[in-house]
């Protein structure tokens, strides 16, 4: 993949006038899909897709950009290309001058390539199969490698190539009610699949007790890591993006401007060296390692994209135009796995939300529903699951005032989304006990 992404850019910039500068972003994956359902494998299949964008641009600060879809033959996909290209060249006299268009002119080529997966899908497919002879088991697993490269007419080109899975499913007991697990990761380890896989089934078993209706009020919670994910992804719309912050609509803008804090506890960084997604953005910058975002419940740095630093005349950090962190990690705390119960006592087990919006976006405050996987705590067990429940507060609550602590171990979590291509946004985290979490219907 990389011998046609190196031959493709060195037959474009031979097509280059002196006035322009031409930057190619190249996306491609090797995937593959196997659907299970009632345990057993229904559908199996494998993608092989390339893109590139072409953004030419001129001294006099006039862009345009053109995505193209290529099948991997050069002769064909360079006819193409340079058809793109003429096109570009064609109509941009006619555009007007982008005063905020910004790249990079120091050339910093790089090359990240991690290690291939040792063990085969087969044998991991064989191992989730046998794991499932008594159960209903449902899901997608996904795997394979996802490749970004950068090139531009300075000389600049840069490489990033990573492997990963994903295993996302659910276990159904004779109700038809559901336990929704993940493993995702870079390299397969039987013994993490058995244990996450083995706390769904203690799970389920609970499931098929007796729903226990609660009603409306506040209650001491844990999150899972998959449930907090929720939370973050939420907090994280906007609100590390040093524009949204600037313009008053991120859900953190008052922790930005130190009105309001976060429980201590909390640590949040942008860690692209420990992530999926490639260290440069789309205009040939390259990105810090870490980023600290939070740092111990305090508003510290933002994603500020290069748009951003000519707009507001500020150093800018490499972040993408939507200044999204696509790598999360959050600092683990002192609660042990095995603690977890023991310091909820009496309240509520959640492993999942879902339908997650904004009910007050200035002052951070978010509702959903429970999902998948919630149950009564009694005196240090679960006891039973918990009929679904609308949850209604804020992060300066569920991670301010009311954060009781973290558990010391933590979660990946690699985002399963395949809209257009296989995602490469993770996020890394803790569980969370929250007191007086706030359900409203």
């Amino acid at each position: 993949m990389r011998e046609y992404f190196e031959n493709i850019t060195r037959e474009l910039f031979k097509n280059i006038k002196s006035n322009e500068l031409l930057i190619i972003n190249f996306d491609a994956e090797e995937s593959k899909f196997v659907r299970l359902n009632k345990g057993k494998i229904r559908q199996a299949g494998s993608v092989k897709q390339i893109s590139m964008t072409l953004s030419l641009s001129t001294k006099d600060k006039r862009n345009l950009k053109s995505y193209v879809r290529l099948n991997g033959s050069f002769e064909r996909d360079i006819s193409t290309l340079i058809k793109t290209l003429n096109y570009l060249r064609r109509e941009l006299p006619d555009l007007p001058k982008d005063p905020y268009m910004m790249f990079s002119t120091s050339v910093h080529s790089t090359e990240i390539t991690s290690e291939k997966q040792s063990t085969s899908d087969e044998v991991i497919l064989e191992h989730i199969l046998n794991s499932a002879t008594k159960l209903d088991l449902v899901g997608i697993f996904s795997s394979g490698s996802i490749y970004t490269g950068l090139a531009n007419s300075l000389g600049q080109k840069n490489w990033h190539e990573d492997y990963s899975f994903s295993f996302d499913y659910s276990i159904y007991n004779k109700n038809n009610n559901a336990i929704k697990l993940n493993y995702s990761s870079k390299k397969w380890n039987k013994d993490d699949y058995d244990f996450i896989l083995n706390k769904g089934i203690e799970k389920l078993a609970i499931l098929s007790n007796t729903e226990k209706k609660i009603t409306t009020g506040e209650y001491r919670v844990y999150l899972e890591p998959s449930a907090l994910n929720e939370i973050i992804d939420m907090m994280a719309w906007g609100g590390f993006s040093y524009k949204s912050n600037k313009i008053g609509t991120s859900p953190l803008h008052l922790l930005n401007k130190k009105e309001r804090k976060l429980n201590e506890l909390i640590s949040i960084d942008e860690n692209i060296k420990d992530g999926l997604s490639a260290n440069f953005n789309s205009d040939g910058f390259i990105k810090p390692e870490e980023i600290s975002m939070i740092e111990k419940g305090e508003f510290r740095e933002s994603l500020t994209s290069p748009r951003s630093s000519l707009e507001y005349s500020v150093v800018h950090n490499a972040a993408s135009p939507s200044e999204y962190p696509c790598s999360i990690d959050m600092r683990a705390g002192s609660i042990s796995d095995d603690k977890i119960l023991e310091t909820i006592d009496n309240g509520i087990y959640i492993s999942n939300l879902w339908y997650l919006n904004f009910s007050d976006r200035n002052n951070g405050r978010m509702t959903g529903l429970t999902r998948f996987g919630c149950f009564l705590v009694e005196n240090g067990k679960l006891t039973a699951p918990i009929n679904t429940m609308r949850f209604d507060d804020s992060v300066y609550s569920m991670l301010g005032d009311n954060l009781l602590g973290l558990t010391s171990s933590r979660e990946l979590l690699i985002d399963s989304g395949t809209y257009e291509e296989r995602s490469t946004s993770s996020a890394r985290l803790p569980g969370a006990i929250v007191n007086n979490f706030k359900m409203t219907l």
